[in-house]
């Protein structure tokens, strides 16, 4: 938390009573303030989500989410499955449940990198989406989920990546969480595409 510097603009000399009034009066706004910057509900841009993506009014809602505290895994609760046979863009779902003792948040877009089989340098960053992301509050124990699509590739004279792991970065995070790729089946690498059909979607949206 940032505090501002409080300036004291003090007259000419006055009795010696008034000075002790005029500190008592600012040492008391000062705590007022401390206080006020302490308990302010917390703003995010597009709103304010919670856990199994009820929607509710800006709130404070504790700490950022960190790696540490929070686990992984795949689905979301309206499926997310993809089918790698498919020559049609899928979508796969992703969870992450705060397995802290206390409430936190998530804001923003997770980094994931496909891992291919192939090897160091194997892998696939996919980019950010277009949706406008929010920030969800999780209880202990409570889960989002976000989803990524990708296309998968059908035939081995393409550019691809057979994922054997994908890596999960938190919004804002450093650290990682790791999934083994379950799907089978190869996707189309697009890093160079200007318009891939393999991207990444905020928390807690779609």
């Amino acid at each position: 938390m940032s505090h501002g510097t409080t300036t004291l603009h003090r007259g000419r000399k006055a009795a010696a009573a008034t000075l002790i009034a005029a500190a008592a009066i600012a040492l008391t706004a000062y705590q007022d303030t401390e206080a006020d910057a302490a308990g302010a509900p917390s703003t995010a841009t597009g709103g304010t989500a919670t856990g199994k993506y009820a929607f509710a009014p800006d709130r404070t809602a504790g700490d950022r989410c960190t790696t540490d505290h929070l686990k992984a895994g795949w689905g979301t609760d309206g499926g997310g499955r993809p089918d790698m046979h498919s020559d049609n863009q899928q979508t796969v779902g992703v969870w992450l449940k705060n397995t802290g003792s206390g409430d936190c948040t998530l804001a923003g877009f997770p980094g994931v990198e496909l891992v291919g089989n192939s090897g160091p340098g194997d892998t696939f960053d996919l980019r950010r989406g277009a949706q406008q992301p929010v920030t969800v509050h999780l209880k202990p124990g409570e889960h989002t989920s976000f989803t990524f699509k990708v296309l998968p590739s059908l035939t081995g004279s393409e550019k691809r990546i057979e994922p054997g792991r994908v890596n999960i970065t938190p919004p804002n995070e450093k650290k990682h969480l790791t999934l083994r790729w379950p799907f089978g089946g190869a996707v189309l690498d697009q890093r160079g595409a200007t318009h891939p059909g393999s991207w990444v979607s905020p928390i807690g949206v779609g």
